[in-house]
């Protein structure tokens, strides 16, 4: 009758009314939305209408596009966004041991001493602080012998200053400050920020250990910040020896980095 068509006509005109539920995506136990496009460009529009306003990534974007380099390649100052600040845990890889013990052996150390390194070396750390635009590196390292803490003040080219190579003989008149060594021992060092501020690098002079020579370190940061690089490099006082290398690589606390064996 009219009454049943009416209502049947009602019932149709609802349910085009309700909103459908959208498609979803079973994960185990979890469902995940799956949005059509004419969803996710809505969505898209409000996130941009609705995110908050970062002043901070507005000032640093201005920052580097008004900032100008130092002149020459050896910089007081890191490049904006460049920052070794953070705490740190060493990668052991198998690779990576076998590196260490053959940086060890170059180094003159006898195989009962290697061995026990090779085991300990799993607990090493560092905190790195860096400060004043890179001007000063603050490294604090920690391993089974205890503390290490040193403080590396760069000099070179800065925003009213310019150090160029001797036309002569191509060194450079950088800044010394003492410090100890994890030996003990107190040495001379300098640093410098290269690759446009994107390399820290140190050099420690008159290391008496392991015959004699200097440490050149360079530190600088891979994937994104999460992985911080030290490549240390002994060159003997004696030019008849090779010079010692090894690369440390060490992940960022609270980051999650899955690293090759390599």
């Amino acid at each position: 009758n009219i009454f049943d068509v009416l209502k049947k006509e009602e019932k149709d005109d609802a349910s085009k009314g309700q909103k459908m539920p959208k498609s979803g995506l079973i994960v185990g136990d979890i469902m995940d939305d799956v949005a059509s496009s004419e969803e996710a460009e809505t969505d898209a529009d409000m996130a941009m209408v609705n995110a908050p306003f970062d002043h901070n990534i507005i000032e640093e974007a201005i920052e580097r596009e008004s900032w100008v380099p130092p002149v020459g390649e050896r910089w007081a100052i890191a490049a904006p966004g460049v920052d070794l600040t953070g705490k740190w845990k060493l990668i052991i890889t198998e690779q990576f041991k076998k590196d260490y013990d053959e940086f060890l052996k170059s180094l003159g150390q006898p195989l009962i001493v290697r061995g026990a390194a090779v085991v300990l070396i799993g607990n090493t750390r560092e905190e790195t602080k860096q400060a004043d635009g890179g001007r000063s590196v603050h490294v604090k390292g920690i391993n089974a012998k205890g503390i290490w803490e040193r403080t590396l003040a760069s000099s070179g080219s800065d925003f009213d200053t310019t150090v160029l190579p001797n036309p002569v003989d191509g060194s450079y008149d950088h800044v010394r400050a003492p410090i100890v060594t994890a030996d003990s021992e107190k040495v001379m060092a300098e640093s410098w920020w290269e690759n446009d501020g994107n390399v820290h690098v140190s050099w420690t002079y008159g290391v008496k250990r392991y015959g004699g020579g200097s440490f050149e370190s360079k530190r600088y940061l891979e994937n994104d910040g999460n992985v911080y690089v030290c490549e240390s490099t002994f060159h003997p006082d004696d030019a008849g020896r090779e010079k010692s290398y090894l690369k440390w690589k060490f992940l960022r606390e609270g980051a999650a980095f899955m690293l090759k064996d390599q």
